[in-house]
């Protein structure tokens, strides 16, 4: 359960910090349940997965991490890791197309 009883019987709610919101939305993302078939399940509140969905929502777009490239020749592969979900793909893939798919990938984490 989310929230404690005091001594006096009240419920003291236990406080999310961004990490826990983020590792509680992958997980409502990949259970493929509604905000309150997940919620009813883990015994918390809607509105704190709904907070949580806009507070990250509006923290802006993925941050962008140069990666090392295989030299030429070989057949690399750049593997991108953000918020539970990895994007392998391989390293001659137009650029284009990569940043459509993590257009895609940050959108559904977003929720849209």
């Amino acid at each position: 359960m989310d929230g404690e009883r005091t001594t006096d019987g009240r419920r003291r709610w236990r406080v999310w910090d961004e990490h826990e919101a983020r590792e509680a939305l992958a997980e409502l993302s990949r259970s493929g349940e509604s905000i309150a078939e997940f919620t009813r399940r883990r015994r918390i509140s809607a509105q704190r997965v709904y907070y949580w969905k806009k507070r990250l929502a509006e923290s802006g777009a993925p941050a962008f991490v140069a990666v090392p490239v295989a030299p030429a020749g070989g057949v690399g592969q750049i593997e991108i890791v953000a918020e539970g979900v990895t994007i392998r793909v391989r390293e001659e893939l137009d650029l284009e197309r990569l940043a459509e798919i993590i257009e895609i990938v940050a959108r559904r984490g977003r929720g849209c």
